[in-house]
């Protein structure tokens, strides 16, 4: 899919991350580290967004600063140019 939707962007979260379920709203603001993204989620979660949305996230942009909130993931990924 290329088109970026938010809905398909918390979709992807929830795949990914252990602490987010499907009754949880997803909080803009809240920190991914405590809904369990780690090294090992961080990976799943790149190849799921990557695919998902047809992009690629570039080295500079794999970067905790990248990945601390909801928010912050998703203005950094609708920035990117699709594939």
């Amino acid at each position: 899919m290329n088109d970026l939707s938010y809905s398909d962007f918390e979709s992807a979260l929830r795949q990914s991350l252990p602490f987010l379920d499907e009754e949880t709203p997803v909080d803009a603001h809240a920190s991914l580290t405590e809904l369990g993204l780690d090294s090992l989620t961080l990976l799943g979660l790149v190849a799921e967004l990557e695919d998902r949305f047809s992009v690629e996230l570039p080295d500079e942009m794999l970067v905790m600063e990248t990945f601390e909130t909801p928010s912050t993931l998703w203005d950094s990924l609708s920035r990117l140019p699709r594939t």
